[in-house]
């Protein structure tokens, strides 16, 4: 019987509760740029979650946190670290009329050619997603928060780190500001462009509607689909199979991952995976699934 892991578990989660003992959310965190609302409003109001991160999940972000603190580290050694720009400094933003409070603390800045660059450095592990960002595409999230940063600094140049756990791979997306307006950046390494001011907007709707109101937001996604609306036709293969097999729900994968999962559900009036009515139902509209082919025409009885 394992001793080790428990005590690993004990330990992950008293941090945890240390870390945020008494620090009540006052701002929108550079990293929420697309969290939904709901999320956003129960984060503020200090609701507990119906869905609290695992011990599996604290472990394997201590691992990424460990990552990055390494990467600041060497980079210490290379000399060309700003102090100023690395988790010192608290970036506070108060936008717009309302002063909506959005905050950060950017990973990494550094000085080359007498140029300040401030870097993002975000981890991943595995094939799909070393094939995505090969292929030049990354979390538009990850470069609107880099993108804050260079903002509230008045930044022209920013770095998004991406480092490959399993292999260490690292590779690196440029963000540029041309100066003409403040909220547009682009990537010219994926052509992906950022206007940031859609952020603050959206920030500042959550603030004065929901937040100075107390009133809950509507919810913006749904945890499963209407099987009676799904077209069963278009629908992959291995998603039909984990509905037949009730290992998972077609739906918004928002709120999948999101700590108010159990919440959500109860509001949205159904249940937990699929009930027996609905597995019955899906399994007579799926009948031969696993033989279909992609693009097969289908035989349709009312074209007769």
């Amino acid at each position: 019987m394992s001793s080790i892991i428990p005590m690993l578990d004990s330990a992950a989660l008293l941090e945890k509760e240390e870390d945020y003992q008494g620090k009540k959310k006052t701002s929108f965190w550079a990293s929420e740029s697309e969290v939904m609302a709901f999320d956003i409003y129960h984060r503020w109001k200090g609701t507990t979650p119906t869905n609290p991160i695992t011990e599996e999940k604290l472990m394997m972000l201590k691992m990424r946190k460990l990552t990055e603190e390494a990467v600041v580290g060497l980079m210490r050694r290379s000399g060309f670290v700003i102090e100023r720009l690395t988790n010192a400094e608290r970036c506070l933003i108060e936008w717009g009329e309302h002063k909506t409070p959005i905050s950060g603390y950017p990973d990494l800045g550094v000085g080359i050619d007498k140029e300040e660059i401030v870097v993002e450095i975000k981890t991943y592990y595995g094939n799909h997603q070393d094939s995505e960002i090969r292929n030049g595409r990354v979390k538009t999230s990850y470069l609107k928060q880099l993108a804050m940063y260079m903002y509230y600094f008045k930044l022209p140049h920013g770095i998004l780190l991406l480092i490959n756990q399993g292999t260490g791979l690292r590779t690196e997306f440029e963000l540029y500001n041309e100066g003409k307006n403040p909220y547009h950046f682009i990537c010219p390494d994926n052509t992906m462009e950022i206007n940031l001011k859609d952020t603050f907007e959206r920030f500042e709707k959550i603030w004065v509607e929901n937040i100075l109101t107390d009133k809950e937001p509507e919810i913006e996604y749904q945890y499963k689909y209407d099987i009676h609306k799904i077209d069963w036709g278009t629908t992959s293969s291995s998603k039909i199979s984990k509905a037949r097999q009730n290992k998972a729900v077609i739906g918004d994968w928002q709120v999948t991952y999101s700590d108010f999962k159990n919440l959500i559900v109860e509001k949205q009036g159904t249940c937990l995976g699929y009930s027996k009515e609905e597995l019955a139902y899906i399994k007579e509209n799926t009948v031969g699934y696993s033989t279909k082919k992609s693009g097969q025409v289908r035989f349709n009885k009312d074209d007769l």
